[in-house]
Formats: structure tokens, sequence, C-alpha cells
């Protein structure tokens, strides 16, 4: 169960810097679409945190639950 939670834990951050990166090339371009592009990136990055948030919590009281 250790190593699920672990692999959950990579992804969810991974998941959360590629769309922090993005969104910051979104963010560097000029125009009214590259705002709005910019913007939505953003928004996908702060739901990939509550997510990763969310997984660390649930990792963290599994682990809690099943000392090793």
């Amino acid at each position: 169960m250790d190593i699920v939670l672990d692999i959950l834990i990579g992804l969810s951050l991974l998941t959360v810097v590629v769309s922090f990166f993005v969104g910051m090339v979104a963010f560097a371009r000029n125009g009214d679409a590259a705002a709005k592009t910019s913007n939505r990136f953003m928004a996908w990055r702060v739901k990939t945190q509550v997510i990763a948030v969310g997984v660390l919590l649930v990792s963290a009281w599994a682990r809690g639950q099943h000392p090793v």
C-alpha cells in the first residue's frame, strides 16, 4: 500500500509542477487570448494543488493507521 501512496504523491506533485510551468509559459506570451489561456492554466494549477494536498493528507492518515 505504501508504494501506491508514494506513486500517487509523486504523480500529483508532478502534475502541479507541469501545470505551473505551462501556465507560466502561457503567461509570458502577449495578447488577450494568452491572458485567458494563462488564467485557465493557473486555475488548473490551483485544482491540482488541492488534489495533491488531499493525496498527502490521505497518505499521512493511512500511514498513521498502519505504522511500519
